[in-house]
Parts: structure tokens; C-alpha cells; sequence
């Protein structure tokens, strides 16, 4: 398979698609933080569990950059404008997203060796603006947003039902308010519909004819 450059990038963009919402799942359902509750020294008490829940966002992140250049790769008529304008905006915000995940590892340190209000204040402080505007606002926007934009254009082109687009819509809206408001279900339910509706099209690139991934076709 190697060696078939169509074989080889259609199958690692479809298992992609697979892998990226599922390491998002595991990493929300090892996350040490109890439903309901925001207690700052969670992590700080768990680092362990902590560092495995930031490794596996941090590459469900990184793993959906190759199945979204899959993904606008396959827009070649209809959507392609929207495609390629999503696409680039998605990697970037992805790409920005999963380095964000490393302050879990400083949160572990500071509220370790630190009393807790020196240690909230570090954080707090942490937060420049160069990192909210630069960093974690283009990695929020371009991730969300862009996930959503590229799913519709690949609806658009014909690929797929219009089933995908609202799928990942609803999955990242569920996600993010069960995220936001410490509600466990919630946090886990919303990816587990980022991993059905992503899983379907991975699947679906996996079993595609080379003849059809291929652009002259």
C-alpha cells in the first residue's frame, strides 16, 4: 500500500477521519475533572490522567488536519471556493488548537508548587493577549468553525447527504456546552456524534476506488 501514492493518502485521510474524533472522546473520558465540578487542583492531583487526556486532544487535533486535506481534496466542481478557503483556514485553526493543549502540563506544575490563588494568578496572567488573539481565538475559530464549513462544502459537492454537516454541527455544539458547563455526558456525547458522522465518511474514503480520489478522474 506504500508504495500506491493514491492508495496510500486516501486510506491514512480516511483513518484520520476515524482516529481524530476518537482520540477526542478518550481524551474528554480520561480527563480527571468531576461532572458538575471545577475544582482548580484537579489536574494538579491527577498528573497522570491529566497528561494523557492533553496528549490525546493535542493528536485529535493533529490527527484531522490530513482527513480535512482529504476531505477538500475530493471537492473538485461544486463547494470548491468554499472548500479550499475552509480547508486552509481549518488546518491553520487545528494546527493552533493541539499546541494549546500543553498548558495542561503547566497547570499540573503551578498548582503543585504554588498556593492556589499565586497559582491561578500565573495562569491568569499567562494569558496574554498575543496568545488569546494569535493563538487561541484563530485555534477555537479556524477548528470549529472550520470543521463545520468543510463538512458542508464536501455536502455541497455532492459527496455526501446533508446529514454530515449537521452531524459535526451538532456534535461540536454538544461537545463544547458539555465542555463549558463541566457536564460529563454531555462531553462525551458530543464526540461520540463527531465519531459516528466522521467515521461513516472515513470509512467511506477507506473503501473509495483509486479511480475515483484521483483528480484527473
Amino acid at each position: 500500500m506504500i508504495t500506491n501514492a493514491d492508495r496510500f493518502r486516501r486510506t491514512a485521510a480516511g483513518l484520520s477521519l476515524i482516529l481524530a474524533p476518537l482520540c477526542l472522546l478518550l481524551g474528554m473520558a480520561v480527563d480527571p475533572t468531576e461532572s458538575g465540578s471545577e475544582d482548580v487542583l484537579a489536574y494538579a492531583n491527577n498528573p497522570a490522567a491529566t497528561g494523557v487526556s492533553a496528549t490525546l486532544l493535542h493528536y485529535a487535533w493533529v490527527l484531522w488536519v490530513p482527513g480535512v486535506i482529504g476531505l477538500v481534496h475530493l471537492v473538485r466542481r461544486k463547494g470548491v471556493v468554499l472548500a479550499n478557503l475552509a480547508g486552509a483556514v481549518t488546518v491553520l485553526g487545528l494546527i493552533n488548537f493541539s499546541s494549546l493543549m500543553i498548558s495542561d502540563f503547566f497547570d499540573i506544575t503551578v498548582f503543585q508548587q504554588l498556593p492556589v490563588a499565586q497559582a491561578e494568578k500565573i495562569m491568569q496572567d499567562a494569558a496574554q493577549p498575543a496568545m488569546i488573539v494569535a493563538w487561541q481565538m484563530p485555534g477555537m475559530i479556524g477548528s470549529f468553525l472550520g470543521l463545520v464549513l468543510v463538512a458542508v462544502a464536501y455536502a455541497w459537492s455532492g459527496r455526501v447527504g446533508w446529514w454530515f454537516p449537521a452531524g459535526v454541527l451538532a456534535g461540536i455544539l454538544v461537545w463544547l456546552f458539555g465542555a463549558s458547563a463541566w457536564n460529563l455526558w454531555l462531553g462525551l456525547s458530543g464526540p461520540v456524534i463527531l465519531l459516528v458522522v466522521f467515521g461513516i465518511v472515513g470509512v467511506s474514503l477507506i473503501r473509495m476506488d483509486n479511480h475515483e480520489w484521483s483528480p484527473a478522474a
